[in-house]
């Protein structure tokens, strides 16, 4: 199958989006021809933006006309638009897959809105754009009630297929893991936006009780350092791009007995894949997407957004204190992971999803 992938961030690069944009592009491109489209069309009209925001939403219509004329000549099966902006306004004798992990609507709340005219223009981009798509893949049930009811899409147009762990498939995890110590990992940029002080508050809470355990802080480091403290590892930064950072990374996973993450948002979490490959549970705040990849008791548990970090200090103690039911949240956590949150699964959905758009799409030609 030809793909016309359409992106304004190149999808071969690892760095972009988290590494999603590569899993995607790689696991389909084993069975698939890709062709990326975006990148020049972006920069054409980018250059005259040098002094004020550019905002990509604003020139949808002539990126729906540039595009569509080039697609037009070559011989494409389908067409699969990551951006919004590139296939709202899209005119091509093939089909489009709108692929993404949120809508407009949701996302908005969690970004800087310029003006309402703005938000009214990204807004209506969205709009054309799933009305535009012949299907719909999402990585949550979030995602696509959103798209039902802010939207009015079609559900039956709309497929949701979690996306995958942004590491290799781990060989070597461990259910048996030692005990006598609960290890736990917060992995997240945005100290503030991902609840880092809530995690720094159930530690120091779980210490004070007498319950032994680590705590690595990776991606981040918290405004005002902590005291000096005996099992507190600060990691500022990771890049899995690189062979050394990425074994360091799976190594700390290894290693860990819960991944703690109270976020304030999420459209979905790779990192929650990443922890499940390697049997971690999760322990995360249900908000946005973050229960399609963490599923109640099966890999993880979820708090509600008023959680605090106390309340994160008992959820762990009460579940780690029974050993086994732990080791079964570990053998049920990489289940998950091999069941569903991985690329090989993904990827086997997806092209059942585009081969039959395709077939759909020609019968209707016929009719």
């Amino acid at each position: 199958m030809n793909i016309c992938f359409l992106s304004s961030l190149n999808p071969f690069d690892i760095k972009n989006w988290s590494g999603t944009l590569f899993y995607i592009t790689s696991s389909l491109g084993k069975q698939s021809s890709i062709q990326w489209v975006g990148n020049q069309i972006i920069n054409s009209s980018s250059i005259f933006h040098s002094k004020n925001v550019f905002h990509p939403e604003s020139y949808a219509q002539m990126y729906g006309k540039i595009i569509s004329e080039r697609i037009n000549r070559y011989d494409y099966d389908i067409i699969i638009v990551r951006d919004y902006f590139f296939g709202a306004y899209l005119k091509v004798k093939v089909p489009i897959i709108y692929i993404g992990d949120s809508t407009f609507q949701l996302f908005k709340k969690n970004i800087y809105l310029p003006s309402v005219k703005f938000e009214e223009i990204a807004n209506d981009v969205e709009k054309r754009m799933i009305d535009n798509s012949d299907g719909i893949i999402f990585s949550s049930k979030w995602a696509k009630e959103s798209a039902i009811c802010d939207y009015s899409c079609n559900k039956d147009k709309i497929h949701v297929v979690e996306f995958g762990a942004n590491i290799p498939r781990p060989q070597d995890w461990r259910c048996n893991i030692d005990t006598s110590i609960c290890n736990l990992v917060f992995i997240g940029r945005n100290w503030a936006k991902k609840g880092g002080s809530k995690v720094l508050v159930a530690c120091r809470k779980l210490k004070s009780e007498g319950f032994p355990c680590t705590l690595t802080i990776i991606g981040s480091v918290p405004p005002e350092m902590p005291e000096e403290d005996e099992g507190l590892t600060i990691i500022p930064f990771l890049d899995k791009s690189k062979p050394k950072d990425l074994e360091r990374l799976c190594d700390i996973l290894y290693h860990s007995h819960f991944l703690i993450l109270p976020t304030e948002f999420d459209a979905f979490g790779i990192v929650f894949c990443e922890a499940s490959a390697y049997g971690v549970p999760s322990v995360a705040t249900n908000v946005g997407g973050v229960s399609q990849p963490v599923r109640e008791g099966k890999n993880g548990f979820l708090l509600p957004p008023t959680a605090t970090g106390e309340d994160y200090a008992e959820k762990i103690k009460a579940v780690f204190s029974d050993k086994e039911s732990y080791l079964k949240l570990r053998a049920s956590s990489r289940k998950e992971y091999e069941t569903r949150l991985n690329w090989d699964v993904w990827s086997e959905e997806v092209n059942k999803i585009l081969e039959k758009t395709v077939v759909n799409y020609k019968k209707k030609e016929v009719l």
